[in-house]
């Protein structure tokens, strides 16, 4: 299989930009059931829960679980495009699948409200609308970013008992992920290297936690759900590194080259902050090369897979050419 964007599984970018669109609208329905209601005592908390999920953004990462559960489950590229991927699938197996997915973003969420704090990155833009402290104050960004932390474990910890076990291995994958051993070291590893001298080791550990860690354990946590083999799991789990790293290195060089009105954030903080990225560490040529060679990367696991592999193909194309 040629690993251009022009030999993507579909050749239609269209499509996979509709099949994004449909999961997204399924993650955000089941999100908004999921929320708690802006009432009673805690209703600006509440509000401040909803604020920056209500801002939207791409969904990747419980797209991601979705998508990881289709492919230990053998759905093909024709049943996915046609919104079949839930064809035999019993209701309580499809809301666990959707909580477990909901609470990945949750966790993300709450990455990003701390993210843009004045005592971090201090950004005051997200999702094209002022930041959660900009407009609620640091203490209740901090305390909804608290929240949303510990309610994606509760929402796993809700799921039907008959999931126990998978439930406590996903409980796992995500702890390590969004913990200590993961986003968190690689947000204090990226503050440390403010304004300091870096190398790729470094560079490298920083998007591998702070980034790639719950992109991979997206994948993983579907997998994980939906039974996935040892197989299938460790063929996710590489797919999950690089895609992860594709994401922020593509991340980095938006803010150098992207539109403000797209990304919904301001370009140039890297620079601003003297951050340590790919762009000024190897330069922007050399940055879209470690994209195209990570990418090839992953079409040589997925092409042994074919057609289940498919969707994974076409979403890692999409996010190699993104914009937003």
């Amino acid at each position: 299989m040629n690993t251009s964007d022009q030999q993507s599984s579909t050749n239609q970018p269209s499509l996979i930009k509709a099949y994004l669109k449909k999961r997204k609208e399924e993650i955000e329905q089941a999100l908004n059931a999921l929320l708690p209601e802006p009432e009673g005592h805690s209703k600006r908390l509440n509000e401040a829960i909803r604020y920056p999920l209500e801002a939207g953004g791409k969904r990747i990462r419980p797209i991601l679980a979705l998508v990881g559960a289709d492919f230990c489950r053998r759905i093909t590229t024709e049943q996915a495009y046609r919104g079949e991927s839930w064809a035999g699938v019993d209701m309580e197996f499809r809301q666990a699948l959707l909580t477990v997915a909901c609470a990945i973003e949750m966790i993300h969420t709450y990455s990003l409200i701390h993210d843009d704090l004045p005592c971090m990155d201090d950004d005051d833009l997200r999702r094209g609308r002022p930041t959660s402290h900009i407009v609620y104050g640091e203490a209740m960004a901090v305390l909804s970013a608290d929240a949303l932390h510990t309610l994606g474990f509760q929402m796993i910890a809700s799921i039907p008992e008959r999931f126990a076990l998978e439930g406590f291995r996903v409980v796992r994958e995500l702890a390590v992920a969004c913990g200590y051993p993961g986003m968190v070291a690689g947000q204090v590893v990226d503050l440390e290297y403010e304004s300091k001298p870096g190398n790729e080791e470094v560079l490298e550990f920083i998007h591998l936690h702070k980034t790639a860690a719950l992109i991979q354990a997206s994948l993983q946590m579907g997998a994980i759900m939906a039974s996935g083999q040892d197989r299938d799991r460790e063929i996710l789990r590489k797919v999950g590194y690089n895609l992860g790293l594709i994401f922020q290195v593509v991340d980095d060089i938006l803010d150098v080259v992207g539109d403000t009105r797209l990304l919904g954030k301001k370009t140039g903080s890297d620079q601003a902050h003297a951050k340590l990225t790919y762009p000024s560490l190897i330069g922007l040529e050399e940055s879209k090369n470690r994209v195209e060679k990570l990418k090839n990367e992953i079409m040589a696991l997925l092409e042994p897979e074919k057609d289940r592999a498919a969707i994974l193909i076409d979403i890692t194309n999409e996010l190699v050419r993104r914009q937003t």
